[in-house]
């Protein structure tokens, strides 16, 4: 995909040159990603999020052949940036109910790093299992 940028600094995309920085904040996010980099991907994430913001100021007035090839592109590019998340939120997942379950079973220690019992544990209000 080419660039059709008229100015560096954002300004005056065609829409053409939007689809490809959008492309770009795509591969910047799997970068982020893959390197496991939380700045670079909340950077990568925003700036996805204004791209995408601009685009649809711009899609009328795109020519729907490149719309079709572009959003092709984009969504297996987005697909494989969703694969690489997956894990993150599986192992972020399993943690947390790690930690709830902890809290069930009495398996959480106490600030001298013994077992705690009910007794030592502040009362949970309002969380449901």
């Amino acid at each position: 995909m080419k660039r059709s940028r008229s100015s560096g600094d954002g300004a005056g995309h065609a829409p053409a040159g939007t689809l490809a920085q959008l492309l770009q904040c795509l591969q910047a996010e799997g970068e982020a990603l893959s390197g496991g980099d939380v700045d670079r991907l909340a950077q990568a994430v925003h700036q996805k999020e204004l791209t995408l913001r601009r685009l649809a100021g711009e899609l009328a007035g795109i020519d729907r052949v490149e719309l079709r090839q572009a959003v092709r592109s984009l969504r297996d590019l987005n697909e494989r940036n969703a694969r690489l998340l997956a894990p993150h939120m599986h192992i972020n997942r399993v943690r947390i109910e790690s930690l709830f379950g902890a809290a069930r079973t009495g398996a959480l220690y106490s600030s001298d790093r013994r077992e705690a019992g009910p007794q030592d544990r502040p009362a949970q209000r309002g969380v449901r299992a």
